[in-house]
């Protein structure tokens, strides 16, 4: 698996953390099968607090494997948020964990969501999938826990584990990189994120 560093898609300058990529490219009809499991992930998914309340979570209103299995290529990024020293010195409550790890994580997630979205435009057809968490509406509560239509259909995208596909696995064996697990009042060394593209333009490659 060729693994790539990318430097294009963001850093993070006086943020208590540094914020790095990786991406590769693997077929999808591979991915799909070496790493996706619907039935086991919507399982999972089940037990979480935003399910059913959020665009970007299951339960998907489409059949997710007729979604993914019409495209050709994946790339899937990586972006790893490495906590800094004294970030890691001072975070030392629950709380103070969780606000942490927070706003890294939606840091990460709007430099991955700008970049992949640039290359979507740049390949009519292809498709991004991002976080569970939803940039979009800001603050506002989503529409799907009032029943209603999302604000923005045309530029909501789901999540890779939305659709079944394993990212811990994806994480260790496509990205090279080892998970790592803190504690109720400890961070770990870092957070990671895993996003993709996925496209049948041939021709396509993430720089």
């Amino acid at each position: 698996m060729n693994i790539r560093t990318l430097t294009s898609v963001g850093e993070a300058e006086g943020m208590g953390f540094s914020l790095s990529h990786v991406v590769t490219t693997i077929p999808v009809s591979d991915y799909a099968k070496g790493y996706r499991d619907v039935e086991r992930f919507l399982s999972l998914c089940k037990q979480c607090h935003k399910f059913g309340h959020s665009w970007t979570c299951p339960p998907c209103e489409f059949d997710v494997a007729d979604y993914v299995d019409k495209y050709k290529y994946a790339h899937i990024l990586g972006s790893k948020m490495t906590f800094d020293k004294a970030t890691l010195e001072q975070t030392t409550t629950e709380e103070s964990v969780r606000k942490v790890c927070d706003d890294a994580m939606r840091f990460g997630l709007t430099k991955a969501s700008a970049y992949l979205r640039k290359y979507e435009r740049r390949s009519p057809g292809s498709i991004c999938f991002l976080g569970s968490r939803c940039l979009l509406c800001g603050t506002k509560p989503c529409t799907r826990l009032e029943n209603k239509p999302c604000r923005h259909p045309d530029d909501v995208r789901v999540s890779l584990e939305a659709v079944g596909f394993d990212l811990g696995k994806t994480t260790q064996d496509l990205l090279g990189i080892e998970l790592k697990w803190g504690k109720r009042d400890q961070l770990p060394e870092y957070i990671t994120l895993v996003t993709a593209l996925l496209t049948n333009d041939s021709t396509l490659i993430l720089e």
